[in-house]
């Protein structure tokens, strides 16, 4: 069943298995760079970004003091629309319209483990062909698109960025399922101002809600509008202390990556399993499932999620993401800003995507964070 889902879905993805590796890498180059063509970019969105992390990399721990975070928390609608303004073009021509990790089995293609991620959480939503659904933080639309195959069922994707907005419904129309997929603008701790209380039958995120600068809000949000009884399941960012990983807040090496994946990913701070739990259980939650999807990442049959960050040497597509292949790719950057096909700043974003890339393995390696702690939770 899933393998059928996958060949079906594959079909419509910008990059597929059937062409060539050498073709791929060319295939992100040029993209890359038409890209820039197409889209403007305010020469000053990289400083507004970058204002909101104003001691990052150089003073570890200014960040997690409680004035940054705060700061950070205040301005979260400019920090997280600002930070897909800069990266959503980077996201999708590096890595998929799927803006997220996954577990990944020995052997399998890097696009079949993100539908399999993304049809863990259909099925766990319970929905069909006569379902109504909210996809919380929806990006430019991938999951949205590939949950709608696998189940039929009536999707609203809500970000806070226009451009991600624009780009995913037209995406929509591209595949012609616009009647049963789109996107629109809104802000996930407000969403009873976009919708209606109890509209939907099912709720998810995906990497999201770790933009959020209030978990208890934004998840009461999400039951605002959700029907009782209605699941709401979704894959969370967390650091990792024990009992669950190796994170500890009074490490200085494990602060420094913390804060490498914040500044680099646009979040106000990471929380811990434990936060979020709290979180939904005080939004009007029954937690049903709660657990690391990578737990098994290190043991035999696995590929850990950030080994596609690591990059690899045997392909072309795997060595771009090599540290040498994103050099690479950050000098074919700068040297497109530099001629000015891509906007200033270009070079700027590309040299904080390539840092945190660094900051992920690291976290996943030394097992701190994973960018896929799975909870499926029904509404009281």
């Amino acid at each position: 069943m899933i393998e059928t889902l996958i060949s079906t879905i594959k079909s419509h993805l910008p990059f597929t298995s059937s062409v060539s590796d050498s073709y791929m890498f060319l295939s992100f180059l040029f993209g890359l760079a038409f890209v820039f063509l197409l889209r403007p970019r305010s020469a000053n969105s990289v400083g507004v970004y970058e204002r909101l992390y104003p001691q990052a990399r150089i003073d570890v721990g200014a960040n997690t003091q409680a004035s940054h975070i705060a700061s950070r928390q205040k301005e979260y609608k400019t920090l997280v629309s600002t930070f897909y303004d800069l990266v959503t073009d980077f996201y999708e021509y590096g890595w998929s319209r799927s803006f997220h990790f996954a577990p990944r089995k020995t052997n399998e293609p890097f696009q079949d483990s993100l539908l399999r991620l993304e049809n863990v959480l259909a099925t766990s939503l319970n929905i069909d062909d006569n379902s109504k659904v909210l996809d919380v933080g929806c990006g430019v639309g991938g999951p949205m698109r590939n949950i709608h195959r696998m189940t039929k069922s009536d999707i609203t994707g809500v970000t806070i960025n226009q451009y991600q907005v624009d780009k995913g419904n037209r995406y929509c129309r591209e595949e012609g399922i616009a009647e049963k997929t789109r996107s629109v603008i809104g802000d996930f701790q407000n969403l009873e101002s976009k919708f209606s209380k109890n509209e939907f039958d099912a709720c998810y995120e995906i990497e999201a809600t770790c933009h959020s600068p209030n978990k208890i809000q934004t998840y009461s949000q999400v039951a605002h509008v959700l029907k009782k009884g209605g699941i709401f399941a979704g894959y969370e960012w967390v650091v990792l202390p024990s009992p669950h990983g190796n994170y500890d807040s009074e490490k200085e090496d494990d602060v420094r990556i913390k804060e490498g994946i914040e500044v680099g990913n646009g979040l106000p701070t990471l929380s811990t399993p434990a936060e979020v739990k709290d979180a939904l259980e005080k939004a009007g939650f029954e937690v049903l499932t709660f657990e690391d999807a990578n737990i098994e990442m290190h043991k035999p049959g696995n590929i850990p999620w950030y080994s596609t960050l690591a990059g690899e040497y045997k392909s072309i597509s795997g060595f771009r993401m090599t540290p040498l292949g994103r050099a690479l790719t950050h000098v074919m950057v700068s040297m497109l800003e530099f001629v000015r096909i891509a906007p200033k700043g270009s070079a700027r974003v590309s040299n904080i995507l390539n840092r945190t890339a660094e900051d992920l393995v690291e976290g996943g390696q030394r097992e701190i964070f994973t960018p896929s702690w799975f909870f499926v939770a029904r509404k009281i």
